[in-house]
Formats: structure tokens, C-alpha cells, sequence
């Protein structure tokens, strides 16, 4: 994975503004070097990245549970993976984006995900893939808002990722 570097802004296009460039610290596939996490908890949107190795700010100090059952009173976030690469020769922005909805019951430290989901949803991301047909609008509003306020990512985005966001 990358080493994720939480400095100011900077002006490298792409990967610098959501705070995505880093040092490479153990091998691995070309095609997750631009993989990212951005969580939407609430009316809170940011990138954790922590989320890909199940150590979001959120998951830490978290049992997860079989069952969402097991959960007395759950608050629904939604993390969502991002990948991040030259489109059609361009300059770097937005290539994929997959969703899925974890909860966390904070008071009881524990919480509940599907394993498979987050799998899943990685390994179509990082092959490319824009699907968010299970996401609630007032949660892909959120993101979108969130994704556009990096213009140059977003002016650079993969088309079919504009249009499903912008439906």
C-alpha cells in the first residue's frame, strides 16, 4: 500500500489535493496505488485510508460482529473505495468508485461490515469500475459535493463517473 502523506495541500495535480501521495512502503500491485477510502459519516466526508486495512479513525477500538442484529444502536457510515489515475491520457483524476455501508454502534465498540462487500467492492474499483446503484442519494449528494470540491480531480474524471454522480 502507500504511506499517506496528511501535509497541506499541494499543487501536484491530482493525488495531492485529497492528500494521496505518499512513499511507496512494501510492494504492491500497480493498480492500488491510487486506491483510496473516503468515508461519509453523517454530513462528515473524508478520505481515511486507514479504512484498507480495516483501521479507519472509526474501526479503531471496534469489535465487528457477525451480525448487524447485534447491534443495539447502529449509526450508518458509508466508505466508499477511490481510485485515482491518469483517464484517457489526461492529467489525474477520478477513475473509480464503488460503495458500501458499515455500522457503528460507538456506546457498545462494536460494529458490523460485510467482508465480501468490502472485498468486492475494492477489487472492481481497482479494475476500474463506477457503480453506486446501491448508494442512498443524500449520501452520493455528499460525496459528490466532496469529490467536485477537488476540481482539478474532478475536471479530470472518468466520464462515467460525472454522469453517475451527476444523476
Amino acid at each position: 500500500m502507500v504511506a499517506i502523506e496528511f501535509s497541506s495541500v499541494g499543487s501536484d495535480s491530482g493525488m495531492k489535493e485529497l492528500k494521496l501521495t505518499g512513499k511507496k512502503t512494501h510492494s504492491t500491485d500497480d493498480q492500488m496505488r491510487g486506491l483510496s477510502a473516503v468515508l461519509v459519516d453523517g454530513t462528515d466526508v473524508f478520505v481515511d485510508n486507514g479504512a484498507i486495512h480495516a483501521k479507519s479513525r472509526l474501526e479503531k477500538g471496534i469489535k465487528f460482529v457477525k451480525e448487524k442484529a447485534e447491534l443495539k444502536n447502529p449509526r450508518e457510515i458509508w466508505v466508499f473505495w477511490l481510485t485515482i489515475g491518469r483517464v484517457e491520457g489526461s492529467e489525474k483524476g477520478y477513475k473509480a468508485v464503488q460503495g458500501y455501508p458499515m455500522y457503528i454502534d460507538e456506546e457498545a465498540s462494536l460494529g458490523y461490515k460485510s467482508m465480501a462487500d468490502s472485498v468486492n467492492s475494492m477489487d472492481r474499483v481497482v479494475r476500474g469500475s463506477v457503480d453506486v446503484s446501491n448508494v442512498p442519494r443524500e449520501i452520493l449528494a455528499r460525496l459528490k459535493n466532496f469529490l467536485k470540491s477537488r476540481e482539478t480531480l474532478w475536471e479530470h474524471a472518468k466520464t462515467e463517473l460525472q454522469e453517475v454522480l451527476d444523476a
